[in-house]
């Protein structure tokens, strides 16, 4: 009688790996990276978004109080009562405590307007002097004014430095940082359509009329074309294309039946 063992079904031996396509472990770390980036994305926009109910507009005004000081160091700026009186009357339609923002007017020619840390809008004479009214210049203020009351400044720092440390310590990979890049630029655009709303309700709370934004707007695409703007695609850019921006006001004018009735009082900024 011959006797032989009996042979072991292999495909049955746990401690040999099966999958000779390595398509599992695939899968697994393919898991692994989305749900970190999830995780990641969830955290820092949690960080994010609660920045304005752990840190007041007070203390932040507290805390960069210098920046004010910095800016009136160059003396090409300067504040400027009846801009501050503009100001104080539109932070009452965008419920905006009072003494919450300081505006100041650069003379300097370049068109444009920003705001920053501490509650502090600058507005460029190069802008003030292309705005055809009173209105399109409460627009540009009540715009900057919007990235105020959302902390936009304060938010945007923070979510481009936490996402640039993730980045970091996930390696230096180019196509990684590209990508938080994009996010960074998509994220821009939506505080822009967040502070162009804000100015409209602003603008019509004052006026009665939404016509000043869409003068803004106006203004901004001879601006464009007087500079020779190159046309980006939208995402790659900070802000949405102003055509995109003036059909988002008048939508939000229509939605809340503001007039377009147009704007008639002077510019008091203008020096030509």
């Amino acid at each position: 009688m011959k006797l032989e063992a009996p042979k072991f079904d292999e495909s049955q031996n746990p401690n040999i790996s099966h999958d000779t396509s390595h398509l599992g472990e695939l899968r697994a770390m393919l898991g692994y990276l989305l749900l970190t980036i999830l995780l990641v994305w969830l955290l820092v926009e949690a960080i994010v978004w609660s920045l304005p109910y752990t840190v007041s507009l007070q203390r932040e005004r507290a805390w960069f109080s210098f920046v004010g000081k910095h800016l009136l160091a160059d003396e090409s700026i300067k504040h400027d009562p009846n801009m501050q009186e503009l100001a104080d009357q539109l932070a009452v339609h965008m419920n905006l405590p009072a003494n919450s923002v300081d505006v100041y007017i650069s003379d300097d020619d370049t068109p444009n307007a920003f705001a920053t840390f501490g509650g502090n809008v600058v507005l460029y004479r190069g802008l003030l002097n292309r705005l055809p009214n009173e209105e399109s210049v409460a627009a540009v203020l009540a715009h900057e004014m919007g990235h105020i009351k959302h902390r936009d400044p304060m938010r945007g720092m923070t979510r481009n430095l936490l996402y640039s440390v993730f980045a970091a310590a996930f390696g230096s990979e180019a196509q990684l940082h590209n990508l938080v890049h994009l996010e960074s630029l998509r994220y821009s655009r939506e505080l822009e359509y967040r502070a162009d709303a804000e100015a409209v309700h602003a603008v019509v709370g004052q006026y009665r009329s939404a016509a000043g934004v869409t003068d803004l707007f106006r203004t901004l695409q001879t601006v464009e074309q007087e500079y020779k703007v190159a046309a980006y695609p939208t995402w790659l850019s900070t802000h949405p294309a102003t055509a995109q921006r003036i059909e988002h006001a008048q939508t939000i004018a229509t939605q809340i039946h503001a007039t377009q009735t147009p704007a008639a009082l002077p510019n008091r900024w203008q020096k030509k």
